[in-house]
């Protein structure tokens, strides 16, 4: 009896290593050998697509699948080409992505009517490749946290945010125009990518989670650290969720750390109402995730914050500052600006005001593109030079005339709750009643400010490893305001900053870095 059992036993482990062999097998088959396991591309540099594309490297990985530095022999230049899954639903959603590209290039083809196109990556053609869908986009630098990291995370200038806001906002400006109406639904550092090196262009990239207005599919969108309340919530949101997200943005640039840095929804929100306070009524009576984050009182219907189950201490909703984050009256974030140029009071002061009206909790008074390009933070003032090799100088930012928001409009009326502190592209432009015209002179100086060098490695605990994505005077109207204040669907499954998608882009060159 023994001599059967081991004899059984002897041939089960006999078939379980068949079995293992014809899956590793199996393994190396999938797509005829051209897959891995993962139904990613097996890269080989050096390869050539359509006797076209030589493979250089690979430079980026995501859920959706891959990108590679490569070589177009045709035009003679280098590109990255992001090389999708060869699995249906990363197709589904990489075609959505393509469509919403070759829209973005086809609306105002000769540049003359839109600004801010030129903020948004280029996608150059696309291509099916044994079986997997390919997406050439122009090849660009490092992104916005790459940039930090290499200050240490302790933060870029007043200045050179100054220049990144009013790329951004151009950006969104462009995507907000009436026949686009598109949301990125994934702003954040990683998706914002240095031109070149040296220079202070950047473009937006990755609109793999990207929709336009009307056609929300999703519901779990935006990294966590800058998913705006709307989205946490769980009420219908439009483009204004990407302006909350440029909010958090610009403050992370310049104090170098995340202004809500959540560990998941629940503390995401409790982070949000330490700095901005409880959102309003009105705004939670509408939102079914309400009673995740708020208990509302019997006596009078109104909200309090949940007690936290992990018994985590917050401070009391709108006690942690905006004005000493930003360090107002103290010298910048950590004082670490005190006595630097373009580093004043009334400097802060215009920094703070529009950060706040970006972040406000209601979408539909939260500021839009077109009227925060018109802040007083973008306008020069007379005592500032003309220096625009001078990295701590302010002179090139735009020349543009006082807020249009009137002062009793619900953007300037920012509650006492924002006032006493809130929570959670490269053209120049002049503004002259209303009508919004490209300044050529400010282009040419903005395209001549260099970073001075400065190029560290190190290394930070509070955030996730670095990401590589990729990714004449004409009148432009102002955007469909509608797009902003819309009630809307769900919307497509976005990630938290460890699983975002991406798409990779990296130059082999150090950063640069302007204090």
């Amino acid at each position: 009896m023994k001599r059967v059992y081991y004899a059984k036993k002897k041939r089960r482990a006999q078939q379980t290593q068949g079995d293992d062999s014809s899956h590793k097998k199996e393994r190396k088959l999938y797509n005829d050998g051209f897959d891995d396991d993962n139904h990613d591309y097996i890269i080989k540099n050096g390869e050539k697509f359509l006797d076209r594309y030589e493979i250089d490297s690979l430079i980026g990985k995501g859920s959706f699948g891959q990108v590679v530095k490569a070589f177009d022999h045709e035009e003679q230049c280098q590109v990255a080409i992001k090389i999708i899954k060869n699995k249906k639903p990363f197709l589904n959603q990489a075609q959505i992505e393509v469509k919403l590209l070759e829209m973005m290039n086809k609306a105002d083809a000769d540049n003359k009517y839109y600004i801010g196109k030129d903020k948004i990556v280029k996608l150059k053609r696309h291509f099916m490749w044994r079986n997997h869908l390919c997406l050439v986009f122009e090849l660009l630098s490092y992104n916005l946290y790459d940039l930090l990291r290499n200050t240490n995370f302790r933060g870029v200038s007043l200045n050179l945010t100054r220049k990144f806001a009013q790329q951004l906002c151009t950006a969104l400006l462009f995507l907000s125009t009436p026949e686009l109406n598109i949301i990125h639904c994934d702003l954040k550092p990683e998706n914002i990518l240095l031109c070149n090196p040296k220079r202070s262009a950047i473009k937006i990239v990755d609109f793999g989670s990207s929709c336009q207005l009307g056609q929300r599919i999703y519901q779990y969108i935006q990294s966590r650290f800058y998913r705006s309340p709307e989205v946490l919530l769980g009420i219908p949101y439009d483009l204004a969720i990407d302006m909350w997200s440029l909010g958090c943005i610009l403050v992370e640039m310049h104090t170098g750390e995340p202004l809500f840095s959540g560990a998941n929804e629940v503390d995401q929100m409790n982070k949000i109402v330490e700095v901005l306070g409880m959102p309003p009524k009105h705004i939670l009576d509408q939102a079914h995730k309400a009673r995740k984050y708020f208990d509302k009182m019997p006596a009078d219907a109104s909200y309090v914050l949940k007690k936290p189950k992990d018994g985590k201490k917050y401070k009391l909703p709108g006690t942690r500052r905006l004005h000493d984050i930003l360090g107002v009256e103290s010298g910048g974030p950590g004082g670490r600006r005190l006595g630097e140029p373009g580093h004043s009071v009334s400097d802060y002061l215009k920094f703070k005001d529009l950060i706040l009206r970006m972040l406000d909790f209601d979408p539909k008074t939260r500021v839009t593109p077109y009227y925060a390009l018109q802040h007083n933070f973008f306008k020069r003032t007379a005592d500032e030079g003309t220096n625009t090799n001078t990295a701590g100088s302010a002179s090139t930012s735009p020349a543009v005339v006082a807020p249009l928001v009137d002062a009793s409009s619900p953007q300037a009326a920012v509650s006492s709750r924002a006032r006493s502190d809130p929570t959670t592209s490269h053209h120049h432009a002049v503004y002259a009643a209303g009508s919004y015209t490209a300044s050529a002179a400010t282009q040419t100086a903005m395209d001549c400010d260099s970073f001075p060098t400065h190029f560290h490695h190190s290394h930070h605990g509070h955030r996730a490893p670095p990401r590589y994505p990729v990714g004449g005077f004409y009148p432009a109207p102002p955007p469909n305001p509608g797009a902003w204040a819309q009630d809307s669907g769900a919307g497509k499954s976005g990630s938290d900053r460890e699983d975002s998608p991406m798409v990779g882009v990296c130059v082999q060159q150090s950063p640069v870095v302007s204090h």
